[in-house]
């Protein structure tokens, strides 16, 4: 009797039968080397050869009959303790038998009887079609095939129809003088951003902005930035959104992919763009184009822009190393309107905060949920947002009652003033403590989507505490999500598989990337003819009250305050630094907050590595890719096949960054005390970092 550990390969272009047969050839094969003893496999075998579920079969001669000397033999009636969470045990004999040993803490009852019912079901395709092929056969029976793509995708509504601008016109028409934006002691009605960001439609068009264009738009948050967005896709054309504080090198390349028409900044940012980029620039704010806007007719351009046409083009991060475009349309617009403004309860008196930049796609629901709902959109510095001012104080300050926040921004809040009626959490895992301390107070509601969709593909909501998995809730109207496994059959409620979307709000594709489209976007099978659905990377699973859970990433990507990141983008900025032969990223967990650690080995002295990788990586990344953490290796750990061995890096020992310096004052006294707290840090010295001892922005917060 031994415990061995089985790999079985799948091969979906088999058939069963031939799957089989191969499958029971290369165990008989093995059996005469069986005898090994497991840790010695383990030891061998490395890392592949753990596992957490058994399969014994019990295929031992049958009992003899009675003895003449009247000695007889009965079965056994005793149970074996249960070593693994889950064993599963096999006894021939006239009849199988079939039970299943179980941990009751981690598996139910009921649990078990699915496990068991899935089991007979595949069981039972192999017999009914032995030549179908094993990439055909699915887990789900009928009833819970139905009750997914029927019952819980059912999402079909009729919502306003219409791009964002068209809705917005509509809106400005109902409530016109209702405050749209609100900006310092600054507001724009509705009526007058209605007429500003058509004559800015009309000045851009004039300019050689056509239908389907693209415009790149490097400003700081401001009305006039609303305006812009809302004139560029009034003329027909997408905005294109770039950050005036990202690198000049990333600037620039976003520019020469996004090949804009035209470029519309401001004097502030006029300085950032690059020379000699070859597109005209319009300054919003020069006094010579202020005027050329006003001289514009406010009407808007006819034909508006159609469902179809493109509204944004927003850049996510790249595995391959570059940043890469995604290209998302106005039909999903009217949706995840409709579906917000529903479960947020947006309308008239309702001041929403502009808290996430035009580069981040949340800034698009943050226009939504306020300009389509008769809302007032406030807009503050970045200064006075998050981290650098408390969400509290802002909110307080500005009579804020709607806020979408990343749920690290909420987790490190001391305190929220109670006009704060809505707050959202998304961009990243909401963990339970987040969501109990606040639920019971105020509506809370988690919402999950990738930037391949319109902003949101489901909510959860409003939270109530006490839930130990916090769930990313059902599908927004006219949008449906699915589970599936890894030869894209439908999985049942409770299986965790990789998260797939289907809907009008689907993005076109990566901007200039066919390939890497067609990977990431597919054919729909639960739709009609032509449907498509995109393959997030996410895992997750449906509860049995039919709410999608999220149960983290099928790759590497990963969540940082909200942003997403490819920590191969990283590895490959840092593998072009002359100082660094090697890098690797990997996440470290703070409290709630995620962070990004860099491990490198240096290409001659390892002195002063870190801060010349941090100041390598500030030139050519966005801030939110710069790791907190920099470890100097001498080399890095690999696997028996040659791979980085991330899980054999070591964790970054702050304790021994701690300098000596004794504090000065009472007051120095404090500080180092409350860095050593927020840190959990025995001591910080009064000459430390608290960056260069794993703070981040968030950590600054609490701070």
């Amino acid at each position: 009797i031994n415990t061995v550990p089985v790999r079985v390969r799948i091969d979906p272009a088999q058939p069963v039968t031939t799957w089989l047969a191969g499958l029971q050839e290369r165990q008989a094969t093995l059996m005469n080397a069986q005898h090994l003893g497991l840790a010695d496999i383990q030891r061998l075998a490395g890392p592949g050869a753990i596992f957490d579920t058994l399969m014994v079969f019990e295929n031992y001669p049958r009992l003899p009959k009675p003895a003449a000397d009247g000695v007889s033999f009965v079965p056994g009636q005793a149970r074996d303790a249960a070593h693994y969470p889950l064993t599963l045990v096999i006894v021939p004999g006239d009849q199988f038998q079939v039970h299943v040993d179980h941990h009751v803490d981690l598996f139910s009852g009921g649990q078990v009887a699915g496990l068991l019912g899935h089991l007979f079901g595949v069981l039972g395709e192999f017999v009914a079609d032995p030549g179908r092929l094993v990439g055909q056969l699915g887990v789900s029976s009928k009833p819970e095939r139905d009750l997914v793509v029927k019952d819980w995708n059912d999402t079909a509504a009729v919502v306003p129809g219409g791009s964002l601008p068209g809705l917005f016109a509509a809106q400005a028409l109902k409530t016109p003088h209702a405050v749209a934006v609100a900006e310092g002691e600054r507001e724009v009605s509705y009526a007058e951003l209605q007429g500003w960001s058509a004559r800015i439609a009309q000045h851009l068009t004039a300019a050689g902005v056509g239908r389907g264009d693209r415009v790149a738009v490097l400003m700081d948050r401001s009305a006039g930035l609303v305006a812009v967005l809302l004139g560029v896709m009034k003329a027909g054309a997408a905005y294109v959104p770039v950050d005036p504080a990202y690198p000049g090198e990333r600037i620039a390349f976003m520019l020469a992919d996004a090949a804009p028409a035209v470029v519309v900044c401001t004097a502030a940012t006029r300085e950032v763009v690059p020379a000699g980029c070859g597109v005209p620039v319009v300054v919003a704010d020069d006094p010579v184009t202020v005027a050329q806007v006003a001289a514009c007719p406010a009407v808007d351009l006819a034909p508006g822009p159609g469902m179809g046409d493109v509204a944004y083009v927003i850049y996510t991060s790249g595995s391959t190393g570059v940043p890469k475009g995604v290209v998302v349309s106005h039909a999903g617009i009217g949706g995840l309107a409709a579906s917000q403004i529903g479960l947020f309860g947006t309308g008239a008196g309702s001041r929403v905060l502009a808290f996430a930049a035009a580069g981040f796609d949340a800034s698009v629901s943050e226009l939504c949920m306020a300009l389509l709902a008769g809302a007032c959109l406030v807009i503050a510095p970045p200064d006075q947002l998050p981290p650098r001012a408390a969400l509290g104080e802002v909110a307080a300050r500005l009579g804020i009652t709607h806020v979408t926040v990343p749920p690290a921004v909420l987790a490190a809040e001391a305190g929220l003033p109670g006009h704060l009626a809505t707050v959202v959490v998304a961009g990243e895992a909401c963990p339970p403590a987040v969501a109990a301390r606040w639920a019971g107070s105020r509506r809370v509601i988690n919402a999950y989507g990738p930037t391949e969709a319109t902003v949101c593909v489901s909510m959860a909501g409003p939270l109530a505490a006490g839930a130990a998995v916090v769930a990313v809730g059902r599908p927004v109207a006219n949008t449906r999500v699915f589970v599936l496994d890894g030869f894209g059959q439908l999985l049942p409620p409770g299986m965790r598989g990789e998260v797939y979307v289907a809907g009008p709000g689907l993005a076109h594709g990566y901007l200039g990337q066919p390939a890497l489209t067609s990977t990431r976007f597919t054919a729909c099978p639960f739709g009609p003819a032509g449907a498509r659905m995109y393959r997030t990377g996410d895992l997750g699973y449906w509860d049995q009250d039919g709410q999608l859970v999220f149960a983290g990433r099928a790759d590497a990507q990963v969540k940082i305050r909200g942003h997403r990141v490819e920590p191969g983008e990283i590895e490959a900025a840092l593998a072009a630094c002359p100082a660094i032969t090697q890098a690797a990223i990997t996440t470290r967990t703070t409290g709630d907050t995620q962070q990004l650690a860099a491990y490198l080995t240096p290409a001659a002295s390892p002195e002063g590595l870190p801060e010349v990788a941090r100041q390598w990586l500030a030139a050519r990344l966005p801030e939110h890719m710069i790791p907190t953490t920099f470890v100097v290796l001498d080399t890095l750990p690999l696997t028996p096949h040659g791979k980085v061995d991330r899980a054999a890096l070591p964790g970054p020992d702050y304790g021994a960054r701690t300098g000596h310096q004794a504090p000065a004052s009472p007051r120095e006294e404090l500080l180092c005390t409350l860095f050593a707290e927020v840190l959990k840090l025995d001591r910080v010295g009064a000459g430390d970092s608290f960056l260069a001892l794993g703070g981040d922005s968030i950590m600054s917060m609490q701070l």
